[in-house]
């Protein structure tokens, strides 16, 4: 059965996961979904960094994948179109640099922005689709993230694990919905649920709407290290 975490903020949200990881190992199919996304305290980030399970910097990596929202404040007040391709030229100048990165698809907001081999923009297409359309489509909102151009549906590692992202439209409130095929909770989740936090901001900052919910649904699920990650919830004041 598929199991549902009902929760307030990302924070909770990886802490709630990994209890239930804990108790019950590894699975397929846990929905996690948080109502108040944006609700970040960062002493309690702080927490989780002082346990030395992770690190600033890696979750912050992994946040960038989704969305470089550092990037993204430098690049404020410019036209979008400056910060999408400052992000491709600049992952494109760290593949160069740094040669050790095989990675073959890239990250993810880059297939946000530049995805197959036409390099359609889909985050720009939802923004103006939302802005310029007259009726509300709750359910029209899609960016994949998987491509047959250069994807195997049978490749077990080296493929995105995120496969697609949806956003409904309800009123003036934004909701995000996320699928990842294999969800590791030790050091992924956590950064994960806050990029697609800073993703859903920026469609709403773009779009003049209210930020809703995030929901991630982790078909397959799995949690490393779990002394030291049960010694981290154990430790949390929160």
């Amino acid at each position: 059965m598929p199991k549902l975490i009902e929760t307030q903020n990302c924070l909770s949200a990886w802490k709630e996961a990994c209890s239930y990881i804990l108790n019950k190992g590894d699975g397929f199919n846990l929905i996690v979904h948080i109502s108040s996304p944006g609700d970040i305290n960062d002493n309690h980030l702080d927490e989780i960094f002082n346990s030395r399970i992770t690190s600033k910097i890696t979750i912050q990596n992994v946040v960038n994948t989704i969305f470089p929202f550092k990037l993204y404040q430098r690049s404020h007040g410019q036209d979008l179109n400056y910060f999408y391709d400052l992000h491709e030229a600049l992952y494109e100048r760290g593949k160069r640099l740094h040669r050790r990165n095989k990675s073959r698809w890239g990250n993810y907001f880059l297939r946000f922005t530049k995805f197959g081999t036409n390099k359609e923009n889909q985050i720009q297409n939802i923004i103006d689709d939302i802005n310029n359309r007259q009726n509300i489509r709750a359910a029209c909102y899609i960016m994949h993230v998987s491509s047959v151009d250069y994807d195997s549906n049978t490749r077990i590692m080296g493929n995105p694990c995120l496969q697609y992202v949806q956003f409904a439209q309800v009123g003036n409130i934004l909701n995000l919905s996320a699928v990842y095929r294999n969800h590791d909770f030790l050091t992924k989740a956590l950064g994960n649920y806050l990029g697609l936090t800073h993703l859903l901001k920026f469609v709403c900052d773009q779009t003049n709407s209210n930020m809703g919910t995030v929901t991630c649904h982790s078909i397959h699920y799995y949690l490393k290290n779990r002394r030291d990650v049960n010694n981290c919830i154990g430790s949390l004041t929160w």
